[in-house]
């Protein structure tokens, strides 16, 4: 893992050198594109972040370094992987820079049943909501993620994903998956202390004109910590009125079951969250958004109310400056806390 680690590192520097460089000097590489050879492609992006939370020491991060991989061979065979650095520390106030962990987010094939349907299998995002499934922090409109979009259900599936994509912009889209058993390629507890398990689920897309759309999600399983089942419904909605573009996401999520002995007790139980941001398009680069979120973990007694402003500067349409100021009025989750404090992040596709 050291070596990966290395290796990975070494390809941030070489990346950033190419992100300033004028495109016809770069061999007719243009950033945010890839690199493409026949049949087979690679591409990626990158986040480093400055973070000043309030009472902790300050330190500076390379959050997110994702390699992508895949090729388009034919109907059956359309491979794709994703391997990532993650919350590599580089400098950290007072010392002891913590290291990343290198880790598969995404390895799956794509079977090409119809013009429509793909027949995805292997381990994927699940599609609950839009900021899960859009991943990259290049293009999300803020720096810390809501907790609606990553807690209180299973952001990856490993599995069967049936995916059906109208041509038709008025048509909906939907997916329906299963996971059969756990994670693949598990990520570690620094990453994430919660874990899934027997997971069903589904998602519905409706289009509400050329860019905005609504959606539903569901999904069904186990939480593997606690041994509690969950049944959690989501919706989701964007809608652009010229300059400003709203966003919002909510989920509520019923737990159940016996609490396994020595985890969290369940406080209550129903996880409900919900956030509203909104995007102001200053000019065509520059950008103010404001978001708020409330959110109620199961297993915390008072609920999460924060809310932010965020500056993003658009230097190339994938390549981002953020600043970030957040306030925490209420209880941060159980974890991957939601703090009081300022983020600047520089991000980009490659």
């Amino acid at each position: 893992m050291v070596n990966i680690r290395h290796k990975l590192l070494l390809l941030f520097l070489v990346q950033s050198g190419l992100i300033f460089l004028p495109e016809n000097h770069a061999l007719g590489y243009e950033l945010g594109d890839g690199f493409r050879s026949g049949d087979f492609y690679l591409s990626g992006y990158t986040t480093i972040e400055i973070i000043d939370r309030f009472n902790v020491p300050k330190r500076l991060d390379l959050d997110d370094l994702s390699l992508f991989a895949g090729a388009n061979i034919n109907r059956a065979v359309n491979p794709f992987a994703e391997v990532e650095l993650s919350k590599q520390t580089l400098i950290r106030e007072g010392g002891n820079p913590v290291n990343g962990d290198v880790i598969v987010e995404r390895f799956y094939n794509d079977v090409t049943v119809s013009e429509s349907d793909t027949l995805r299998i292997g381990k994927m995002l699940a599609p609950i909501g839009k900021w899960n499934q859009i991943h990259a922090t290049p293009l999300v409109p803020t720096i810390t993620r809501p907790y609606t979009t990553a807690l209180g259900f299973d952001a990856y599936t490993s599995g069967i994903n049936w995916i059906k994509e109208e041509e038709d912009n008025g048509k909906l889209d939907f997916q329906i998956y299963g996971e059969p058993g756990v994670e693949l390629f598990k990520r570690p507890a620094s990453q994430s202390i919660r874990s899934f398990s027997h997971t069903l689920g589904a998602n519905i897309s409706i289009p509400l004109g050329l860019l905005d759309s609504a959606g539903l999600s569901f999904q069904h399983g186990e939480y593997v910590e606690t041994g509690e089942i969950y049944t959690l419904v989501g919706v989701d909605v964007e809608e652009s009125f010229n300059d400003l573009k709203f966003q919002s996401e909510a989920i509520t999520a019923r737990f159940s079951g016996t609490v396994l002995s020595g985890s969290l007790p369940r406080l209550h139980d129903t996880e409900a969250g919900i956030f509203v941001l909104a995007d102001y398009s200053l000019t065509p680069k520059w950008h103010t958004i404001l978001e708020g979120e409330y959110y109620q973990d199961h297993t915390v007694d008072e609920p999460s109310r924060s809310t932010s402003i965020n500056i993003a500067y658009k230097y190339k349409p994938s390549t981002v400056w953020k600043l970030e100021y957040i306030h925490q009025a209420g209880v941060s989750a159980s974890f991957a806390p939601i703090s009081t404090g300022f983020k600047a992040s520089f991000a980009t596709l490659f």
